[in-house]
């Protein structure tokens, strides 16, 4: 059932799973939006089954939007197995199977997506462009600068951490889909055929290597004039980056999601620069 073709049309629907999200089923219409035309093809000649079909794809359904890619696959191989079933015994038992899968296959992608897409890829492609800004003479440490920087130096760096951020995004959403719908049962939905907590720890120690490289180029240039280390730039720039150092360390503790402590930081900075304190 899974042609080329039709993984194509899934690929590309599935980029719609937010599409009429809410607090009451979260994603939903996505999913059946997604999902539609493998269940038109699977019941073409029992048309009879397609409300009771789409309205189990209709029910509660929330989980990280490119790690969807290995719910929606496993999801409808299982869907396959319902619809061949002979008896109703056993029609109810693959039932019973398809919403233990949807369950526990949402968590755990994400789990991993929030882990590897949020809470890594995210700010490390921030601190690519960040670097790249710096080899490319964009210094955002000058407040008040001659060097007027063009157009290519300053869009450069976000298409640069747009594109790694995507290239590998898109990969996962497209390798989940047939991963998981030809996954052996033992395969985990397909899920095992990548090291995500391998994946997590590199992204996360490049961006720590990125961060110390981005602060001590911060130090160096405050203090090539020792003057500096008193004025107010350098002591608010220095105080931020240590405050939100040491909150990172914490926020699990605190229960605080680290997109609101990166949505902050962002705000903070944006208004330090901007009124060149």
């Amino acid at each position: 059932m899974l042609t080329p073709w039709m993984h194509l049309r899934l690929f590309f629907r599935s980029f719609f799973l937010q599409t009429g999200w809410n607090y009451s089923k979260y994603q939903h219409v996505g999913l059946a939006f997604t999902v539609y035309p493998f269940i038109q093809k699977l019941y073409a000649q029992d048309c009879q089954n397609y409300p009771s079909v789409l309205q189990r794809y209709l029910e509660n359904f929330n989980t990280q939007p490119v790690m969807a890619s290995f719910c929606i696959g496993a999801l409808l191989k299982q869907e396959e197995y319902i619809a061949k079933a002979k008896t109703v015994a056993l029609h109810q038992e693959r039932l019973v199977e398809w919403n233990g899968i949807k369950r526990s296959l949402s968590i755990t992608a994400a789990s991993i997506g929030d882990r590897l897409f949020w809470g890594a890829l995210k700010p490390l492609t921030l601190l690519l462009a960040l670097c790249a800004w710096l080899l490319l003479d964009v210094n955002f440490f000058e407040t008040v600068s001659s060097y007027s920087p063009g157009t290519w130096e300053i869009w450069g760096a976000c298409l640069a951490a747009f594109f790694v951020f995507n290239v590998l995004a898109l990969f996962v959403k497209w390798k989940g889909i047939s991963l998981s719908y030809f996954a052996p049962n033992n395969g985990c939905f397909g899920l095992t055929q990548f090291d995500w907590n391998k994946t997590i720890y590199q992204a996360k120690r490049l961006g720590i290597i990125l961060s110390v490289i981005l602060l001590l180029w911060g130090v160096l240039y405050f203090i090539h004039g020792w003057e500096k280390m008193l004025g107010l730039q350098f002591i608010t720039r220095g105080v931020l980056v240590l405050f939100f150092v040491s909150i990172s360390f914490m926020t699990r503790d605190l229960r605080i999601p680290n997109m609101y402590i990166y949505i902050i930081a962002v705000i903070l900075f944006n208004l330090v620069c901007l009124f060149q304190l």
